[in-house]
């Protein structure tokens, strides 16, 4: 009970100051969730039956979303194209071999590059990217926000789409790709529809993690669950220690700003971790 005290709250023993909020433990913390990030990392990687990416992100609710999205908008539905997403797959898989993040290549081939490659003759076409993303609805409400991708979802002149979400390392992480694109095919190609089931693990996954596995829980959501529990326990301790402090008109030889940087810098560290998705 007594170290709990000290960790706490303001007392003699931690020179009236949480220990929990002293510069030196604060470092220790940050040290801990970098490390634990890597760990989990790595546990995704070797044993993704414990930990997964691309079950979290089934494409049929990815396209679930963006014709719901439109239908609230009076636009009418994406229909399944297993082309597109044929296409969407060989983009991901490119992506990964080629170890990059972008719309256009480093050799050059352009989304349409894809598309066409796969058989698909269009008329209007587009794509939109995203990374690192633990669930479906922050992937679509992410697009959402940006104006770009936001006219793509939205766009009257597509009436096809195609979706492919696939895990694999890039920049030497490990990581979940998803490439969503949209097409209207000329006038003269029939549509095709089908079912979209391209979550693969990338050609440079260990041989034995090739098949496809339901993991246990999510590597993003555990790292957020771990980085807001963190960040609440410290917030909860600032707040204790500001009241205590004022209540006992302790006075310290540190000043308050220290507990507030020490704080703010905790928030930015959380952050990183937390909010990793990215969209392109």
């Amino acid at each position: 009970m007594s170290f709990l005290r000290h960790l706490f709250l303001p007392r003699e023993s931690n020179n009236w100051r949480a220990r929990l909020l002293h510069p030196s433990l604060i470092l220790v913390i940050i040290i801990y969730v970098a490390w634990s990030q890597q760990l989990i990392s790595k546990v995704s990687y070797h044993f993704p039956q414990i930990l997964g990416f691309a079950s979290q992100i089934p494409p049929e609710t990815i396209i679930s979303l963006t014709n719901s999205e439109r239908a609230s908008r009076g636009l009418a539905p994406l229909k399944l194209n297993s082309v597109l997403s044929q296409a969407a797959q060989a983009k991901a898989g490119d992506m990964f071999a080629r170890d990059y993040w972008a719309h256009v290549s480093p050799a050059g081939a352009q989304p349409w590059t894809f598309i066409t490659a796969a058989g698909y003759s269009y008329r209007y076409a587009a794509e939109n990217l995203a990374r690192d993303f633990s669930d479906p609805n922050s992937i679509v409400t992410a697009w959402i926000a940006s104006p770009s991708h936001r006219e793509n979802l939205f766009s009257s002149k597509y009436q096809e789409i195609g979706v492919a979400v696939v895990d694999g390392k890039l920049g030497g992480q490990e990581t979940t790709l998803v490439v969503q694109m949209f097409g209207t095919p000329l006038a003269n190609q029939p549509l095709v529809s089908g079912t979209s089931s391209f979550t693969v693990q990338a050609a440079t996954a260990p041989a034995e993690i090739l098949a496809k596995v339901e993991p246990i829980s999510n590597p993003f959501g555990i790292t957020k669950v771990i980085s807001l529990a963190i960040l609440g326990l410290i917030l909860a301790v600032l707040v204790i220690d500001i009241v205590t402090a004022s209540r006992q008109k302790i006075v310290r030889w540190t000043s308050k700003s220290l507990a507030h940087f020490i704080f703010l810098a905790t928030l930015a560290i959380a952050a990183l971790f937390i909010w990793r998705g990215q969209i392109l």
